[in-house]
């Protein structure tokens, strides 16, 4: 029952039912489903001691929600405070059910039918829209149209943007390639191909340069995986190949001029972060301080900014720790639990891909990241938690730290370049 509760609450979210039947807004469904889904989850905890072997990325999770939600008391804003609990607790709360019911094979694949289904049904809305937004020159629910005649299709909701839409289906496509069999071509490709065909189209038409390059990434991922040093290498050429392409045929260049506008409000970021930062200026609070009201379009900036080098550091420990715990996986699970093993290369696509977009957007507190960090957790208490994938000796507070400052040094190093 929880499980299915958990599935719906993901798709609604995604769908956002309140913008497609307003009529719903004041029976407040999301909440009286959320608290459906926490009732069974609280449960599901206490009978599951395994649970409660997931530690450091837990623990990591909780330190940087508490720290949002209080970012603003050195600023004496106790209502941005609540403010941004109501806006990030209902995202701990998917991580949380993620981490209870999302532990087995069968589980990970239940979500994943239903993420696809959402995306496919987007798309197929999505495309139905286009020819109108084309012909009138105007943008529709899902269609986002521009004053030069362009069109990229988006969600709703959530996903109200092409650019965020984009990033939610390119994480899926690792997801999609995990099988039971450990090699070779399937009667379940024949599924496969055609749904990764689709959100490929579906990427496509998002025109998002960061998700266009980030199937660059996706693919490098692979090739580094399967063929090391040579993948790398192969990854490289990839990497040119698509930045070419891009920048040939979708009419959307990928440069340091053609993002300019970017570059100034990253600039505006690290201005608020020399202003204060250990605590930074507050959790939501980037948009309120920027002249223009844009966000940071950088998910590392945007945290670096609002809450300081401490949140910045919480919130890159927690993706660090689960990307090191699910790198082991697949050798401890490789002759016990396979498929469990694959799953957990996936969901480390799928992370990294996310990230990698993220530093063109921001989505710092939004749920597909605690969604991800949820499925990721499940797969690693199915693996054995910390008892079996230990984190001893990984040193993942120095290579937090060393990624939170060389990030911001090449945040620096671009807004360098700009004024050369």
């Amino acid at each position: 029952m929880g499980l299915a509760f958990l599935l719906a609450y993901i798709a609604l979210n995604f769908l956002s039912p309140a913008e497609i039947f307003p009529t719903l807004a004041p029976y407040h469904v999301m909440q009286i489903l959320a608290v459906a889904c926490l009732i069974p989850a609280v449960f599901t905890r206490m009978q599951s001691p395994e649970v409660g072997t997931l530690r450091t990325q837990f623990a990591l999770l909780i330190l940087f929600f508490l720290f949002a939600i209080s970012s603003w008391l050195p600023h004496g804003g106790l209502g941005a405070n609540i403010a941004t609990f109501n806006a990030i607790a209902p995202n701990v709360l998917v991580y949380f059910m993620g981490i209870v019911f999302l532990r087995s094979p069968n589980k990970l694949s239940l979500m994943r039918g239903v993420l696809v289904l959402v995306a496919i049904y987007i798309i197929a809305v999505a495309l139905s829209e286009v020819p109108r937004a084309s012909a009138s020159g105007e943008s529709t629910p899902y269609v986002l149209s521009s004053e030069e005649g362009d069109v990229r299709i988006q969600g709703r909701g959530m996903m109200n943007d092409p650019n965020y839409f984009g990033q939610f289906l390119l994480m899926l496509i690792p997801m999609v390639f995990v099988s039971k069999k450990r090699t070779g071509l399937g009667v379940g490709y024949a599924v496969v191909i055609p749904i990764v065909m689709v959100l490929l189209v579906g990427i496509y038409f998002t025109n998002s340069r960061g998700t266009q390059l980030g199937v660059a990434v996706l693919i490098g991922l692979y090739l580094t995986r399967r063929l090391k040093k040579a993948g790398a290498i192969l990854s490289v050429f990839i990497g040119a190949a698509s930045l070419y392409a891009i920048n040939t045929f979708r009419g959307r260049t990928i440069s340091i001029s053609g993002g300019i506008d970017r570059l100034a409000i990253w600039s505006d970021g690290m201005q608020f972060f020399k202003h204060s930062p250990l605590w930074g200026v507050g959790a939501r609070g980037f948009q309120e301080l920027q002249e223009s009201n844009m966000t940071a379009h950088n998910s590392f900036l945007l945290c670096a900014a609002e809450l300081g080098m401490i949140g910045f550091f919480l919130w890159m420990s927690m993706i660090v720790v689960t990307m090191i715990q699910l790198n082991r996986i697949p050798k401890v699970v490789e002759k016990s639990n396979p498929i469990l093993g694959r799953w957990a290369v996936a969901m480390q696509f799928a992370l990294g891909v996310y990230m990698f977009t993220s530093f063109f957007i921001s989505r710092t507190y939004d749920l597909p990241l605690f969604l991800l960090l949820g499925m990721s957790g499940g797969v690693i208490i199915a693996a054995g938690g910390d008892k079996a994938i230990p984190l001893q000796g990984t040193k993942w507070q120095i290579k937090s730290l060393g990624l939170c400052a060389g990030i911001l040094m090449t945040i620096y190093v671009m807004l360098r370049l700009r004024l050369v």
